[in-house]
């Protein structure tokens, strides 16, 4: 019988953006509690909203769930509900086993304390004596890998090795159910993919409960994907169809989102697929289109130097093509100029191409466009966007 390690039922949580109400509402909570009365915990008062509301959830051994959200979705209000750092305002919380959690950093150690100090106490507080503590400490020590910084206080330590002890700390007690909130977006790749082993290993005997902005991360190591939408459950169910979602609010929120330009007028362009047809903001491809631009130079200065950019939903560049490394001298009587670009070898998401015109010296800047904002789809492999297909080709002869 596979029992219920963790089961939420109608869970909510309220909180105030204005302090000043908020602390007129707790003080009306305590009169009304003194004279036996409570207040409707589903209404809202003032400027009072739903952080949760209505949350219901069940895991079992062996489910890796990935929890996915934009910011303010709720992610980690759940996540502290969960590890009881907060008290929700209704629904319950039942859970079966020990629970192990790494929401924050520095995972609630103490400053001044060395990290062998901070892991004993956490022993202790497990309540391990004996050989048992000394097994753990010796265990937290080998897998954080931190050498000698293992004696040193902890508030000397950096973000990545906070990061590296806490996990170590959360995971060898080998919880029924483990939380993992951003942790492992710090550190090496060799810890990274220590820890994902760890996740892989924990995950047959456990639930883990795992929330990151990598969409690689979460499709790499979950099974069953979660997405929240202003406190609400949106969608529970296979992994690949919760990052499709995200991926879909992502783009409607990078087509929304005002972008910086700079004398757009200057410039047009059209973005097309397998050298036919333009696509309109926000359509769809599929990984491998061979894609490329067809750009109205007619109101640019002759030899312009003209930089396609790739940014990825966040706004982040990943990806340029300028034309001063082609060194193009521009000819005479034509008024348009095609880029291709190569193929789409990205990983599912929203994306967008701009162009930043340079005047022909490349110092001063003319033009930055309107961006162009596409969507890609597919399978998510790794966290890494550009993901290249290269050739791969089997030979006899041994090199």
């Amino acid at each position: 019988m596979n029992t219920d390690l963790l089961k939420i039922e109608n869970l909510s949580k309220k909180y105030s953006k204005n302090l000043k109400e908020s602390l007129s509402g707790a003080a009306k909570d305590l009169i009304y509690s003194g004279v036996g009365l409570t207040r409707a915990p589903k209404k809202l008062h003032g400027s009072e909203f739903w952080a949760l509301k209505n949350v219901n959830l069940v895991l079992k051994k062996g489910d890796v769930l990935g929890v996915m959200g934009h910011n303010g979705a709720g992610k980690s209000t759940l996540l502290k509900c969960i590890a009881n750092k907060i008290k929700p305002d209704q629904g319950t919380i039942t859970i079966n086993g020990d629970m192990g959690h790494l929401i924050e950093m520095s995972a609630g150690f103490d400053g001044v304390l060395t990290g062998r100090e901070n892991v004993t106490l956490r022993g202790r507080i497990l309540g391990k004596k004996g050989k048992s503590l000394s097994s753990y400490v010796d265990a937290v020590k080998e897998f954080a890998e931190i050498e000698d910084f293992f004696d040193a206080p902890f508030q000397f330590y950096s973000s990545g090795m906070k990061s590296r002890l806490g996990f170590a700390a959360s995971s060898v007690i080998e919880p029924d159910i483990l939380i993992i909130d951003e942790v492992l977006a710090v550190g090496d790749l060799g810890f990274r993919i220590k820890c994902y082993e760890r996740i892989n290993e924990l995950s047959r005997r456990c639930a883990v409960i795992f929330v990151s902005h990598s969409l690689g991360q979460v499709a790499r190591m979950c099974n069953r994907g979660l997405y929240l939408e202003k406190g609400q459950i949106i969608y529970d169910g296979g992994v690949q169809q919760a990052l499709d979602l995200y991926q879909e609010k992502l783009a409607d929120v990078a087509t929304r989102k005002k972008h910086v330009t700079l004398n757009p007028e200057l410039i047009s362009m059209n973005l097309w697929v397998d050298e036919v047809s333009h696509i309109a903001t926000n359509a769809k491809m599929e990984y491998g289109k061979f894609i490329g631009l067809t750009v109205d130079i007619s109101r640019l200065i002759r030899n312009s130097q003209i930089r396609a950019l790739l940014r990825d939903a966040s706004g982040s560049v990943i990806c340029d093509w300028n034309s001063k490394r082609v060194g193009n001298e521009w000819p005479d009587a034509f008024s348009s100029l095609e880029i291709h670009l190569g193929r789409v070898e990205l990983s599912p998401g929203a994306y967008n191409i701009s162009l930043e015109i340079m005047s022909p010296d490349g110092i001063e800047h003319l033009c930055l466009s309107e961006p162009i904002v596409f969507k890609v789809g597919g399978v998510y492999y790794s966290p890494l966007s550009i993901q290249r297909s290269g050739e791969w080709i089997f030979k006899n002869s041994i090199l």
